[in-house]
């Protein structure tokens, strides 16, 4: 049997990570996809159908895609005590949050016991005024009254910032793994600051980041600030979080959700990795769904948010 010592297969449980042969065979076997990078089993023949995001659900407004995405936050913290949540900074979440903060001086919520682990941040700023902790803080954190003891941030400051990436590591595997991710997607089809190219099999670490990135960044700033790296959850927290939400409103995020739906789960597109996830579900507005191809609608069929 063939085996591949190098392989960055983005299926992490794998059994037969790295033997591409028996990997193949079983695709040829099962007709499914197999748990392997497109480009690798494209080599041995293997059976490649597409994969699409097993869960999607189109809204009508951006207002009922946060209040959607609200609904399944909530019913995460409601249904365990001491979940572990994992929110992202961005302009994307702060309806959601709105919407979140309004639930719970309804009554309808209650986040008194439930923890938080960042999802990313920028590294090696040199005023973090506006970095993603401190947005989290004045979306989140501060109008839910989110107590310090609750939240594991990154040490930006850490003398070894590895250890730092280990330490959230094992934070995450002492509380029993992620509860619910919530998740955007960039233009470049990153999730967290998990940019396209990079190993699926990273967890917490320190990530070089894209001229995407680096441009598209500069819009969470007041003044023109020089981004050259991130730490980041890695793409094992993702595929090991009970429930991963991504989600996307406007017409800007349109051609890269197009994107989304037209390819196989690969490296490239760190986003498609949705097709992989057990619990995983994209909520988009129509505007972020406007260009999803026909046939791809018509093949696997969406929700419709009530």
């Amino acid at each position: 049997m063939a085996t591949n010592p190098n392989c960055v297969c983005p299926y992490l449980v794998c059994k037969i990570h790295g033997n591409c042969m028996a990997c193949v065979a079983h695709s040829r076997e099962n007709r499914e996809f197999p748990n392997c990078l497109e480009s690798v089993v494209a080599d041995y023949g293997g059976c490649l159908p597409r994969k699409y995001p097993r869960n999607t659900i189109i809204c009508d407004t951006y207002e009922d895609m946060s209040a959607e995405s609200a609904r399944i936050v909530a019913t995460a913290a409601n249904e365990k005590e001491g979940a572990l949540l994992c929110l992202p900074a961005g302009n994307t979440a702060i309806r959601t949050y709105e919407i979140l903060a309004q639930m719970q001086a309804e009554g309808k919520v209650d986040f008194s016991k439930t923890r938080f682990v960042q999802l990313d941040d920028w590294y090696g700023l040199e005023d973090t005024s506006e970095s993603c902790e401190a947005f989290m803080h004045k979306y989140f954190y501060g109008p839910l009254g989110i107590r310090p003891e609750q939240i594991r941030e990154f040490d930006l400051e850490a003398e070894d910032p590895e250890e730092e990436c280990r330490a959230v590591d094992r934070y995450i595997e002492d509380a029993g793994g992620i509860d619910l991710m919530l998740l955007g997607i960039g233009m470049n089809g990153h999730i967290a600051l998990n940019e396209p190219g990079e190993n699926f099999d990273h967890g917490t670490h320190i990530v070089e980041l894209s001229e995407t990135t680096k441009s598209v960044g500069q819009k969470y700033f007041s003044k023109e600030m020089q981004l050259s790296r991130g730490i980041t959850l890695g793409m094992r927290q993702v595929f090991g979080a009970k429930k991963v939400i991504l989600q996307a409103g406007g017409k800007a995020k349109a051609q890269i959700i197009a994107q989304l739906y037209a390819v196989r789960p690969q490296i490239s597109m760190p986003a498609s990795v949705l097709a992989l996830v057990e619990d995983g579900v994209v909520i988009l507005d129509k505007d972020a769904a406007g260009e999803i191809d026909e046939e791809i609608r018509q093949e696997i069929g969406f929700f419709t948010a009530m």
